[in-house]
């Protein structure tokens, strides 16, 4: 992904456009994984502080270009939304432990999400961890 379809959609969402942000969002767009927030800070190649890149994302969040999950130690990850998540289906993921590949499952059935119909669901975080087939030991 370019720079330029960073800043592409930042105008199209009307967010301002700042070197952190575009380089924080063609980061996230130009790869199919969720990272920490430490990860993101240290791959990044712009000078910047951690507290602006959470900023960042949290700002990227409420606007729908990436979405938060949490993993299994409470740690927080972040990923751009690609096509899969565009449709706002809620579906759970599943993260390789080993090179950190984050793959979308399918939506979440119909039967269950209207068992939690009676609550006002705010976030739905399932995040599944494993190994994936390349990264799981040979015999």
């Amino acid at each position: 992904m370019s720079a330029q379809k960073a800043i592409k959609l930042l105008k199209e969402k009307k967010k301002r456009v700042t070197e952190p942000r575009v380089a924080l969002l063609n980061f996230l767009m130009s790869r199919p994984k969720a990272y920490p927030l430490n990860d993101i800070v240290d791959a990044l190649c712009v000078p910047v502080d951690r507290v602006t890149i959470y900023r960042a994302l949290h700002t990227f969040e409420e606007i729908d270009l990436v979405v938060r999950m949490v993993d299994f130690k409470g740690v927080c990850h972040y990923m751009f939304k690609h096509d899969i998540h565009l449709d706002g289906g809620a579906h759970p993921h599943l993260r390789c432990r080993g090179c950190g590949t984050i793959i979308c499952l399918p939506d979440l059935p119909n039967e269950y999400l209207e068992k939690l119909e009676r609550f006002k669901i705010e976030d739905i975080y399932f995040l599944m961890e494993g190994l994936c087939p390349n990264c799981l030991p040979s015999c």
